[in-house]
């Protein structure tokens, strides 16, 4: 292989990997859809790393045993070194905890945990977790993703904890969902208490049918009443009233494999509000391609950029309903 073409992998493998740890950036998105697009080689080359990648990590469904085997977490580590020494990457850049968690989600993918306590955990699509009810709490370690917990009563404390801190239940039902800069709580059922992990203060709580955002620092948004179709993802729905396109295609990029590249100053203006399915990527761009001056295109299978249709005026406001 000549010096650049590696060079060319080295850089498709650091794509994929900042790409896997910010999904919802916009601009890193942009900036990675101009490298694509700037030589057919560089499509390429993340084509194949975007299987590589997926083919041993959190886009792959694990096998269904609750815990997998010390041999088998081994032989997954072994095989992505592998991978990766192949492309050049950096070591220093890979999420080990989320490629060897206990239970992973591939995109779009919705799973229901059934915990020998009778808590039930769902994981959203591209979701990485570790659970452990034998110490003193029964803890969720949320690596990436999101989840919902129906926390079964009594029993020792349940909290779900991830990079930004721990969210325990007080007999409730709620979901975790772990966002490129914060976490985001939303409570079904009862309430819970949000505790940062760097912040002195007390506990915040948040009751039902209520949503608190925080980082590791504290509080970074106003607490806010959760809007009615906030977890409609349980069903493989996302549920849309009025939102700015751009806004629409951020979610939609945590459900679909590769890189979903939005010209967000292109499409201003653009409102939707519908339904869309979680598990067809392709049929939900589809949809909104029927709906509004749009069009996408797939540079490869993995690198879709959606722009505003050819000759189509920008509107003031445009919703489809």
């Amino acid at each position: 292989m000549s010096a650049a073409s590696l060079a060319i992998r080295e850089q498709a493998a650091d794509w994929v990997v900042r790409l896997d740890e910010a999904p919802a950036d916009p601009a890193l998105q942009r900036d990675c859809a101009e490298w694509a697009a700037r030589d057919v080689r560089h499509a390429r080359a993340l084509e194949e790393m975007r299987r590589l990648w997926g083919a041993i990590g959190a886009d792959t469904p694990v096998p269904r045993p609750a815990v997998r085997s010390g041999r088998r977490r081994v032989a997954a580590v072994g095989s992505l070194a592998l991978v990766l020494l192949v492309a050049g990457a950096s070591w220093r850049l890979l999420p080990w905890r989320a490629w060897t968690a206990q239970e992973r989600t591939a995109s779009g993918e919705v799973r229901q945990l059934a915990l020998a306590d009778g808590s039930r955990v769902t994981l959203n699509g591209g979701t990485a977790v570790d659970i452990d009810l034998t110490g003193d709490a029964r803890r969720v370690r949320l690596h990436r993703g999101e989840v919902y917990v129906e926390v079964a009563p009594g029993g020792k404390p349940f909290v779900v904890i991830d990079r930004d801190g721990g969210v325990r239940a007080m007999g409730t039902r709620y979901a975790v969902r772990r966002d490129e800069h914060d976490t985001l709580v939303t409570v079904t059922e009862s309430r819970v208490q949000v505790r940062p992990s760097a912040a002195l203060d007390q506990p915040v709580e948040v009751a039902a049918g209520r949503q608190l955002r925080f980082d590791r620092q504290g509080v970074t948004a106003p607490m806010a009443d959760a809007p009615p179709q906030a977890l409609a993802w349980r069903e493989g729905r996302l549920v849309f009233e009025d939102a700015p396109l751009a806004e629409v295609l951020r979610e939609l990029a945590r459900y679909r494999p590769g890189l979903l590249w939005a010209d967000e100053s292109a499409l201003a203006g653009l409102r939707f509000t519908g339904v869309l399915p979680t598990a067809q990527g392709d049929q939900a761009l589809a949809l909104l391609a029927a709906a509004l001056p749009i069009e996408v295109r797939h540079a490869t299978p993995w690198v879709v950029h959606v722009g505003r249709r050819s000759g189509a005026a920008t509107p003031g406001g445009l919703a489809s309903r």
